[in-house]
C-alpha cells in the first residue's frame, strides 16, 4: 500500500502542478491581450468609416476629448495597429497604471503630448537598427526616437510606442479597462468624431477569461479524474486488510478510530509522491521552455505542489473512510 500510496502520490503531484500552471499561462495570456491594464478591458474594434449625422472633429480637439475623458475616469487606452499602418502602439495613461511604459507624458500629465517621439521597443528589428545608427525602415519620416521600453507580453512584430497626440487617430484594436456603458459610450462618440467607426466590442473579465481557457480545462477535468481514480484504486487497497479491519473491530474498535490509525501513516508517502511529482513537472516545464523558471514560476510550482498535497490528503482520507465502512459491513455480515 505504500509503494500504491507514493507512485499515486506522484501522479497527482504532476496532475496538480500541471493545472496551477495552466492557471498561470491562462492569466499571462490575459495579460498580454489587456496589456497589463489593471481592472476588466473591453476591446472595440474601429475601422474606417463614419456614423450618419456624426461631425468630424479636427485630430488637436479629438486628442484633447480622449486625454481628458481619460483622465476624469481614471482609465488607461491602448490602440493597436491594424496591419495596414505603421507597426505601433499607441498609450493614453494619464495615471501612469502601465508599468511598462515609461513615457513621462503618461504618468501625471494634463494634456496630450504634442511632439512625434516614440519610443523603440527592446529587441526589435527597428531598436537594433537604431542602436547601429541607422534610421528605422518601420519608424515613419519625421518621428522622433525618444528612446527604447521593453515591450510588454503580445505586442508581436510592433515595433515602437508613442504618446497620444494631435494627430488623426488611426484603425485598430482600441483596449480600455472599462466594462461601463456609459463610459464606452463616451469613448464610442470621441471615436465617431475622429471619422472612425467601432464594429465590435469584445470584453472578458479574468475570472471568465480564465475559466474559459481549453488548457486550464482540460488539466481540471484530468486532475478531477485522477483524483476519483485515487480513491477507487486506495478504496480496492484497502481490501487487503480486511481481515484485520474485522478483528479489530471485533475487539471494540471504532470505524472512526480505525480512519485515524490507517490515514495519518499514509502521508508522509503522498507527501513524498507530490513533491516528486511538482518537482517533475517544473523540469519538464524547464526542458520544454529551455530557460529556467523565474521567481514567480517557482511560486506558481509551490502553490500546485501545495494543491496536491491537500487534494491527496482529502481524497486519501475519503478512500479510508470508504474501505473502513465497507469493513464494518463485512464486520456485521460476519
Amino acid at each position: 500500500m505504500r509503494v500504491n500510496l507514493l507512485v499515486s502520490g506522484v501522479l497527482l503531484g504532476v496532475l496538480s502542478a500541471f493545472s496551477g500552471w495552466a492557471v498561470y499561462w491562462a492569466f499571462s495570456a490575459y495579460q498580454e491581450v489587456t496589456y497589463r491594464m489593471p481592472g476588466t478591458a473591453t476591446t472595440l474594434a474601429v475601422g474606417h468609416g463614419s456614423e450618419p449625422g456624426q461631425k468630424t472633429v479636427e485630430p488637436s480637439v479629438v486628442a484633447d476629448e480622449l486625454w481628458n475623458f481619460l483622465n476624469e475616469h481614471a482609465l488607461v487606452l491602448v490602440i493597436t495597429s491594424d496591419g495596414e499602418g505603421a507597426p505601433q502602439l499607441i498609450v493614453a495613461d494619464p495615471g501612469g497604471s502601465l508599468s511598462w511604459y515609461n513615457s513621462a507624458r503618461s504618468a501625471g500629465s494634463d494634456s496630450t503630448d504634442k511632439a512625434q517621439g516614440v519610443y523603440v521597443f527592446e529587441g526589435t528589428y527597428s531598436q537594433r537598427q537604431w542602436k547601429g545608427g541607422k534610421v528605422p525602415a518601420l519608424i515613419p519620416e519625421g518621428f522622433e526616437i525618444l528612446g527604447t521600453v521593453s515591450p510588454p507580453e503580445g505586442v508581436g512584430d510592433l515595433q515602437f510606442v508613442r504618446p497620444l497626440g494631435s494627430y488623426q487617430l488611426p484603425p485598430g484594436d482600441y483596449t480600455i479597462n472599462t466594462t461601463d456603458p456609459a463610459e464606452l459610450a463616451e469613448l464610442r462618440s470621441i471615436i465617431h468624431g475622429a471619422g472612425l467607426a467601432d464594429h465590435s466590442a469584445k470584453s472578458m473579465p479574468l475570472g471568465k477569461y480564465i475559466r474559459t481557457d481549453p488548457l486550464v480545462g482540460t488539466t481540471g477535468v484530468l486532475l478531477g479524474a485522477g483524483s476519483l481514480a485515487a480513491v477507487l484504486f486506495w478504496t480496492l487497497g484497502l481490501r487487503d486488510r480486511a481481515d484485520e479491519f474485522v478483528i479489530r473491530m471485533r475487539h471494540g474498535a471504532t470505524p472512526a478510530r480505525l480512519v485515524w490509525q490507517v490515514w495519518p501513516r499514509g502521508l508522509p508517502f503522498q507527501l513524498l509522491g507530490v513533491v516528486s511529482g511538482g518537482a517533475l513537472s517544473g523540469v519538464l516545464v524547464v526542458g520544454v521552455g529551455l530557460q529556467p523558471l523565474d521567481r514567480v514560476e517557482y511560486l506558481v510550482l509551490g502553490a500546485g505542489a501545495a494543491g496536491g498535497l491537500l487534494l491527496a490528503a482529502g481524497t486519501w482520507l475519503l478512500a479510508t473512510v470508504l474501505g473502513v465502512r465497507v469493513r464494518g459491513e463485512v464486520r456485521h455480515a460476519g
